[in-house]
């Protein structure tokens, strides 16, 4: 049974054993697809032992008809989480996640080495690419490049300092988690698993622009939320993990709810332009349920709006 299509890395089939079916989407002869599939393979592998992520069953390999393979895994039953009161099982997740031991040396699994210079390079990117072209409104774009020029400042001061590195998901907004019946949160996209900042996951799974992206019952959370979520997670890491971890939490929610921005200025940009067959990298939400397209774009216009925006920059300003 095909389930109902959500995003644009992978499409999903519920398969008549109870298992299922991610199917990875790429186009034909992409020299890269099997390295992906493998990559996510070895986190779904890798993150086992925290309990919080599907079972990985078998891989299919990339082929004719099937150009970016398949990996089939548990089928979990449960719903979306519901905030804020399921912010808690989130965080344990987070922490069981993150409080795993790195891959090891020839891992396939990314390595950061840097996760606040190398994130803010990737936001540059998209920036100059997209930023102009996806938020129209002059007062949004100068509230966004205003946090860009703060982020550069820092990069030379904070962006210099040796960050803890642990297994990171990169991808954690809320739709990402699975809650089942027994109120435990599972994460169930590897894309982009890594080695890098656990600050990111933490800032990607409550900030509004994560909040608001999957769901038409979203909404952005308080501070006393996000700080009951901050708390939960520190309380279920180790001591000194949690000490380390803090001075981080603030910069690199300021640093994802860029990346998070500019994520949307990219699907923006690159989902109504026409298909570029010299761009195999460009974004296409062709396949997506039209009122998941539909919800999508009303997320993103009211992110780029300028009170939005400022809504969200005054919690650190």
């Amino acid at each position: 049974m095909k389930l109902p299509a959500t995003g644009t890395a992978h499409g999903h089939v519920r398969l008549a054993d109870g298992r299922l079916a991610r199917i990875a989407y790429a186009y034909d002869g992409d020299p890269t697809a099997a390295a992906r599939l493998h990559v996510q393979a070895e986190g779904f592998r890798h993150l086992q032992p925290a309990g919080r992520a599907p079972r990985l069953h078998e891989v299919i390999e990339p082929r004719p008809g099937l150009p970016g393979g398949a990996l089939i895994v548990d089928y979990i039953d449960g719903h979306a989480p519901r905030l804020p009161d399921e912010l808690g099982a989130l965080a344990e997740t987070l922490a069981a996640i993150h409080s795993l031991p790195l891959p090891a040396d020839g891992s396939p699994i990314p390595r950061q080495k840097n996760p606040f210079l190398e994130t803010l390079d990737g936001i540059e990117s998209n920036a100059r690419r997209f930023l102009d072209k996806a938020v129209t409104n002059p007062a949004s774009r100068a509230e966004i490049a205003a946090e860009l020029d703060l982020m550069r400042a820092l990069a030379s001061d904070i962006g210099q300092r040796a960050q803890p590195l642990t297994m990171a998901l990169a991808d954690t907004h809320p739709g990402n988690f699975i809650v089942d019946r027994a109120g435990i949160a599972w994460f169930v996209d590897l894309e982009k698993v890594h080695v890098g900042s656990a600050a990111i996951d933490l800032a990607h799974a409550t900030l509004p622009t994560s909040t608001l992206w999957a769901s038409a019952e979203g909404r952005p959370l308080s501070p006393d939320e996000v700080r009951g979520f901050h708390a939960t997670y520190l309380d279920r890491i180790c001591e000194t993990a949690a000490e380390r971890l803090k001075p981080w939490l603030v910069p690199m929610r300021r640093l994802t709810w860029l990346r998070t921005t500019l994520f949307m200025a990219r699907w923006r940009v690159q989902t109504r332009a026409p298909r570029d067959p010299s761009d195999p990298s460009q974004w296409s939400d062709a396949g997506l349920e039209p009122s998941m397209r539909a919800l999508y774009d009303r997320r993103i216009d009211q992110c780029f709006e300028r009170d939005t925006i400022r809504a969200a920059r005054a919690e650190w300003l």
